[in-house]
């Protein structure tokens, strides 16, 4: 039996073919992009980006291709906040003066090519704005647009905020979860963190994957699931589509979860997911539909006799959500959860 998977979280979608618009990230180890700030001191308590500057390089994947596309430069822009020219970073290749003390321009190597890269090395909390910040890649590849995203999560430091950070080191570098020739292992390391200080004992850690709807616990095989303390490493074996894990990491009796992926583009087959929705947001009066097809990666013709199967997932924890269907995914229901990652599992 044949099976492969795919997971939507309403991200743009072109007709025969699927981009999927993710974004990289590099960062110190032990560190992440979640922001605490202390407003009785008015300073960063953690991650504080002059001390540990954080880079964000596009990831977007093309199912067809089977490969994550390296941008057109030609119209490409990084965005804070809002797509516009008010919220434009750069302007004619560079970094408007304005924001010259936040964020640079570089690049990054990674799955053997260079991808165009926004370093962070300025703090985003002050003390008169420490809300949630969006920054935003547009390019274009072979004419289509897509939009990467990528949420800085900003909050007030208080004594009792626990968050899972789950550190990505690929085979070929930090921040690289995609399996392909040029990567075969992705390892993961969780670490609770209080206030956006690491919490260095009494914490357990398990690992978890999605199978047919039910997280169950993964096990220590050499060669394809490798668990040690706080890591987790998997091989491309262990991998077919994309796969959906989560850490949960229990301390003082309780469990706090962060849920991760990884993508294999080895497999021969992929699934053009169909989805009626055009970018990442389902608006009021919306309901969003799926129309899967799979597609044979080799000739690019379709493949016929595969029986599809849903999964609907809280994003916030991986949580399955049992009281709705595929069919059901409206503004209300999604607006109700948080958001909702569709995972589609193609089996022959």
């Amino acid at each position: 039996m044949n099976s492969i998977s795919a997971i939507h979280h309403l991200y743009a979608y072109e007709d025969g073919d699927t981009i999927t618009p993710g974004m990289g990230i590099q960062i110190d180890a032990g560190y992440g992009l979640h922001q605490y700030f202390n407003p009785t001191t008015k300073t960063v308590v953690a991650t504080d980006f002059t001390q540990h500057p954080a880079v964000l390089y596009p990831q977007a994947y093309s199912s067809k291709q089977g490969r994550i596309i390296v941008p057109e430069t030609v119209g490409q822009q990084w965005y804070y906040n809002n797509i516009s020219s008010e919220g434009a970073i750069t302007e004619n290749g560079a970094v408007k003066a304005k924001w010259a003390s936040i964020f640079e321009l570089t690049t990054v190597q990674a799955n053997g090519s260079t991808f165009p890269a926004l370093r962070i090395k300025g703090n985003l909390a002050s003390e008169n704005d420490y809300t949630d910040k969006y920054i935003y890649y547009s390019s274009t590849s072979q004419g289509k647009a897509f939009t990467c995203q990528q949420l800085i999560p900003i909050q007030a430091a208080v004594g009792d905020t626990h968050k899972v950070l789950i550190s990505v080191e690929g085979e070929s570098g930090s921040g690289d979860n995609v399996l392909s020739n040029d990567n075969d292992w992705i390892r993961y390391t969780a670490i609770l963190q209080l206030a956006g200080q690491p919490v260095l004992s009494g914490v357990t850690y398990t690992f978890q994957r999605l199978v047919n709807g039910v997280w169950q616990t993964i096990n220590h095989v050499a060669g394809l699931t490798e668990i040690s303390g706080n890591t987790f490493k998997v091989y491309n074996a262990a991998v077919e589509g994309i796969e959906e894990f989560r850490c949960v990491a229990t301390y003082n009796s309780k469990g706090y979860t962060e849920v991760f992926q990884a993508t294999d583009i080895h497999d021969p087959y992929y699934i053009e997911d169909g989805c009626s929705i055009v970018g990442d947001a389902v608006n009021v009066g919306e309901t969003a539909t799926f129309n899967p097809k799979v597609y044979d990666r080799s000739s690019g013709e379709v493949s016929t006799g595969w029986i599809f199967i849903y999964t609907l997932l809280k994003r916030s924890d991986g949580s399955v959500i049992t009281d709705i269907n595929v069919n059901a995914l409206t503004y209300e229901n999604i607006n109700r959860y948080g958001g909702i990652n569709v995972r589609i599992e193609a089996i022959k």
